[in-house]
């Protein structure tokens, strides 16, 4: 059976779905919204049955989110101020290389550092991002994704290559733990990396010592799509997969894994390219949309949320946060809001390749596998460490992955185009934003697509 009593179906709960629903609503038209998962939130996701709540995606707010800032507001959620907390305490990451602990002074003259001259007294979690901004081969970042600047378009390892780095270099420096790409860094172009760092400057806003703003919504990030879906007048139907969407001269039909069929004027979709790809779409976007959708990446993250069950760090005498260049990747130490000399749970990031081997154990063995490896690391934290959860966003069937990885020739030209309208179905989420990145660029693509809907159907 086939309700057709909406005007716009949109496609997914995360923020970008809902803040372009509740504006289409507040605009007059009837909208129900779709969401595969049985919760809001995309991969915006609060673990709260973990002490002190850690997060699963999207971790932090800074001053130059103001679409976020300004929605915490309007859906009456308090934006906490967590900067001092970091002041005080800072859990600087120790540095593992090879297995072995490297104090940081002893870091730049290490045989184990692969990088030249200056260079060398950067640790390897700042060396890529570094030497693209001290080298960067142009200036017009605002308009990275224009076409004018195709020849830029090249691989990361290119770049660095071109700067003169080894491999070696390349692999410590940019590929262990990696911020921006799939496998390597030949599958991430250097236009899209020179824009995230220039988007984290503007985030950093030049603010000196206790002056940088790090908000995290109270008792969770995940409580503000819980806001917003609370404001929705018309339906939210979770646990509805879509399989398959089909335009006609007078309408959409969407159908979901669970045979339902919904009909309106127009579909929004937020889905995540690399599940789009899997659903059905009649009529197939324009070649070059449909490429994009084919091919767009997603960086792989997965995360082990460990709770200790003592202070290990203090029989070292280390931070308890550290950065490997092994199956522990980047440890991150989450500290109590009420109480911020508490430790309350450690969050191991394993990223790119490191990610993918994870996941191809079962959870319990992958969990077994990085904790032993921390144990291999740091000997005080034998039988101290509790796993309370994993998470692999590539294997999430309603993710498959997390922010979205432009390869080499992707960007020029097509960053900007992708996005467009597909008759009556358009385009939003983090991946089809231009001017920013995280939840501000989901809330960006909301505000783009609501006035490409409303002009559609007005």
């Amino acid at each position: 059976m086939t309700d057709t009593d909406v005007d716009v179906l949109v496609l997914g709960a995360g923020l970008s779905g809902l803040e372009t629903a509740l504006t289409l609503e507040d605009n007059g038209l009837r909208v129900r919204v779709l969401e595969g998962r049985q919760r809001v939130g995309g991969r915006l996701y609060t673990l709260t049955d973990i002490p002190g709540h850690p997060e699963v995606g999207g971790n932090t707010v800074s001053s130059a989110y103001g679409r976020v800032i300004a929605a915490g507001k309007r859906y009456g959620v308090d934006l906490e101020d967590v900067a001092p907390r970091y002041a005080a305490f800072p859990d600087p990451q120790e540095l593992y290389v090879g297995g072995e602990h490297i104090p940081l002074d002893r870091w730049p003259s290490h045989p184990k550092n692969p990088f030249e001259g200056e260079f060398r007294a950067l640790p390897p979690s700042a060396w890529g991002r570094t030497v693209l901004r001290r080298r960067r081969e142009f200036t017009d970042l605002a308009a990275w994704h224009d076409a004018a600047h195709a020849r830029y378009d090249r691989s990361v390892h290119d770049f660095l290559r071109g700067q003169g780095a080894s491999d070696r270099a390349i692999a410590l420096g940019y590929e262990t733990n990696m911020p921006y790409g799939t496998e390597s860094a030949h599958d991430v172009s250097t236009l899209q990396l020179a824009f995230v760092d220039h988007w984290q400057s503007i985030n950093r806003g030049g603010a000196g010592a206790g002056e940088r703003f790090v908000g995290v919504f109270r008792g969770g990030n995940q409580n503000l799509p819980i806001a917003m879906a609370k404001r929705l007048r018309g339906d939210l139907l979770l646990g509805r997969r879509v399989i398959a969407v089909q335009q006609g001269t007078d309408g959409v039909t969407v159908v979901c894994s669970d045979g339902s069929r919904h009909r309106a004027r127009a579909v929004v979709c937020s889905i995540p390219f690399p599940v789009l790809r899997h659903v059905a779409l009649d009529p197939l976007p324009p070649p070059a949309q449909w490429r994009a959708i084919q091919t767009l990446g997603a960086k792989p993250i997965t995360q082990f949320h460990l709770v200790p069950r003592r202070p290990f760090w203090e029989s070292d005498g280390l931070s308890p946060a550290f950065w490997t260049d092994g199956l522990a990747g980047s440890v991150l130490a989450n500290r109590d809001g009420r109480d911020p000399r508490r430790v309350t749970s450690l969050t191991v990031w394993c990223s790119a390749r490191n990610a993918r081997f994870l996941d191809r154990f079962p959870r319990a063995e992958a969990a077994r596998m990085v904790v032993a490896e921390i144990e291999r690391l740091r000997p005080a934290a034998r039988g101290a460490l509790e796993v309370a959860a994993v998470h692999s966003w590539e294997q999430d069937p309603f993710a498959g992955g997390t922010w979205a990885i432009f390869r080499p020739g992707e960007v020029a030209g097509t960053a900007a185009t992708m996005a467009s309208p597909h008759g009556r179905m358009s385009f939003c989420g983090e991946h089809t934003a231009i001017a920013a990145r995280g939840m501000e660029a989901a809330f960006e693509s909301a505000e783009r697509v609501s006035l490409e809907v409303l002009q559609q159907l007005a």
